[in-house]
């Protein structure tokens, strides 16, 4: 399926600023969802890190530090001798990455990348209900207990 090094790199930066187009305008979203899933097909399912390094912005070596921490997946595909990066998570962090560029964002990136991902992944969100719904809803219904924090000891 793939079409080469340069093709890929031109059809991500598409797919990260039409995916940037499709959240910021609601009455487009739902037809630029097709053309982005068409586009992303046309890309290798996995790239080398010098093109994943390129869509996203950095470094191979600041990359390869990503990957080695585990922030970033790579995987062993048969036929290559490197490990590669996989298409849909590396395009859904470029998206991530250049937002955050665009609201100025200059340090940390790949950290708050990841963190926003997290937030709009569903398991994610089931966990954090689970974890802090009930007191942001008995917060937002005014249900709060309010508690005197003197009162508190070694034994509490």
């Amino acid at each position: 399926m793939g079409r080469g090094a340069t093709a890929d790199l031109l059809t991500a930066a598409s797919v990260v600023r039409l995916r940037g187009l499709a959240r910021r305008d609601a009455a487009v979203r739902d037809e630029l969802g097709p053309v982005i899933e068409d586009l992303q097909e046309t890309i290798d399912p996995t790239v080398s890190k010098t093109v994943a390094a390129e869509i996203l912005g950095v470094s191979v070596n600041t990359l390869d530090k990503w990957v080695a921490r585990g922030r970033v997946p790579a995987v062993q595909v048969s036929d290559y001798r490197r490990a590669r990066i996989p298409t849909g998570p590396l395009l859904a962090l470029a998206y991530e990455v250049s937002e955050l560029r665009r609201a100025g964002a200059d340090s940390a990136l790949l950290a708050q990348a990841i963190s926003r991902l997290e937030q709009e992944d569903p398991s994610w969100r089931r966990e954090f209900d689970d974890l802090y719904g009930d007191s942001l809803r008995a917060m937002r219904s005014g249900d709060l207990v309010k508690v005197d924090l003197d009162s508190f000891g070694p034994e509490d």
